[in-house]
């Protein structure tokens, strides 16, 4: 029999058409986003899903419905744009369906057996032991020299091992092993002969040298870790194991089906149909559910659409200027140039010559026409801030004194303090962050402008955003 997985799917397209029913009359529509109702069980369960507050902390209650309300514009503005009808949009609805299906239809007591019986598998094979060990690969056609002077190579590398003591073995497997790695090792999983030497020693213990088929060992156990309990490897178990959850499933429909022995497909079909509906007329938590998964994935979806512009550089630049004061620097910084020049003269040729130069050709033209034969000028170009070169801070913020440097007495400074950068490439990531938030602030605000949003203060008042229990 095929997976059950098919059989979900086909009970996407036939169900897809359900509309949730109104909830009962304790369920009152907490706001009005663009004329579609929000009922206070919706805006719990979302809360609930995002935020897990402690039960004693109290959340501002009016920020999370605006907040709220700007998520349901955003699902709104992805159904106009027709993101709901796009095949990887419904495709995704339909595999997070399938996987909330098969748990809502789980047979919890047939899911537990299922995967007990997985979990007493896996523990028979007992502990697990982290090893590491000294290895010569031994090809299968080794020679009879070869494999002699392999033995007295290993057997000298032991003795040395032995004489050593504990810490020298990671040492002794980096310069003459060839397998480098620590691994986690259980029964089944190595030859015999390794798995039976290494799982009869201690932890910190080695073993005497030994042939396996793949070649000559000496073999370390690190660590040995016993088996966990049922209990605390169980989510692992049932993420792992999907063919629990189908026996689960199959287990759930016929108890539901009353029937004495396994099902045919199409029995099987027809009872896991109505169970769908069933789920999709009564229970709101599977319901809330599925609407939710479905209106983040428009919100993202509508959100990048509106936003994934790249800025150019003009654009940034623009921004920049716009915005200058953001990106002042908390002291003013020095742009320029320190010059230690050995003689007074190379330090006047040196002014002379960066003077009418773009501060860009300065390093070069030091190189290409002062220190081309000898090492006349030390440069030192950038944005200094204060603490950051001893003759910036003498000379410029006043602060300190400067060291002399042999041989290079004469000191010039070409440049001048700054409150902030010129340009954004100096704080671009910053610029393109800012420039994003303030493309996403103005898509919101239109959105506002477009939705007429109404929140029932005394609905709002009642939210329960810390249990599922109203």
């Amino acid at each position: 029999m095929k997976h059950l997985s098919k059989y979900f799917f086909c009970l996407w397209c036939a169900c897809a058409a359900s509309v949730a029913v109104l909830w009962a009359k304790d369920d009152p529509v907490l706001m009005r986003v663009g004329g579609y109702d929000v009922p206070l069980s919706e805006f719990e369960y979302a809360c609930r899903r995002t935020l897990r507050a402690p039960a004693d902390v109290q959340l501002p209650l009016a920020d999370l419905a605006r907040d709220y309300a700007d998520f349901r514009l955003q699902v709104q503005a992805a159904r106009r744009a027709g993101l709901d009808t796009l095949p990887s949009f419904r495709r995704s609805q339909q595999l997070y369906r399938v996987g909330l299906l098969r748990s809502f239809l789980a047979d919890s007591a047939a899911l537990h057996h299922a995967l007990r019986r997985r979990y007493d598998r896996w523990a028979a094979r007992g502990p697990r032991l982290l090893v590491e060990q000294i290895y010569f690969h031994l090809p299968q056609n080794v020679t009879a020299s070869a494999l002699r002077a392999a033995t007295v190579r290993m057997d000298s590398i032991y003795r040395a091992l032995q004489r050593a003591g504990q810490g020298a073995f990671g040492d002794f497997v980096s310069r003459f092993s060839d397998d480098k790695s620590r691994r986690w090792l259980m029964r089944l999983e190595e030859t015999a002969e390794v798995e039976d030497t290494a799982f009869a020693l201690r932890p910190g213990q080695w073993s005497r040298p030994f042939f396996s088929p793949r070649g000559l060992h000496i073999v370390r156990v690190v660590e040995r870790r016993a088996v966990p309990p049922f209990e605390a490897v169980r989510d692992s178990l049932l993420q792992a194991c999907p063919a629990c959850v189908d026996e689960a499933v199959r287990a759930h429909a016929v108890r539901v089906a009353h029937a004495r022995g396994a099902l045919s497909d199409g029995r099987l079909r027809e009872v896991l149909m109505s169970e769908c509906r069933r789920l999709e007329r009564e229970d709101g938590a599977f319901r809330l559910a599925v609407q939710a998964h479905a209106d983040s994935l428009l919100a993202r979806a509508v959100a990048r659409q509106a936003l994934d512009e790249t800025p150019d550089s003009a654009a940034l630049q623009h921004f920049f200027r716009r915005h200058h004061a953001r990106y002042r620097w908390d002291t003013a910084r020095y742009r320029g140039i320190v010059l230690l020049c050995s003689s007074r003269r190379v330090a006047k040729r040196a002014r002379k010559l960066l003077k009418h130069l773009p501060s860009s050709d300065w390093t070069n033209a030091i190189r290409l026409m002062l220190n081309r034969e000898d090492t006349l000028v030390l440069a030192r170009q950038g944005t200094f801030a204060p603490g950051q070169d001893a003759w910036v801070d003498e000379r410029v913020f006043r602060q300190g004194e400067a060291p002399e440097r042999r041989g290079y007495e004469h000191v010039v400074l070409l440049g001048r303090k700054l409150k902030g950068p010129e340009d954004y490439r100096e704080v671009q990531a910053a610029v393109v962050a800012d420039w994003k938030a303030d493309c996403a602030k103005r898509w919101l605000s239109a959105l506002r402008a477009a939705g007429k949003v109404e929140i029932n203060q005394e609905v709002l008042k009642t939210v329960n955003y810390h249990s599922n229990k109203r």
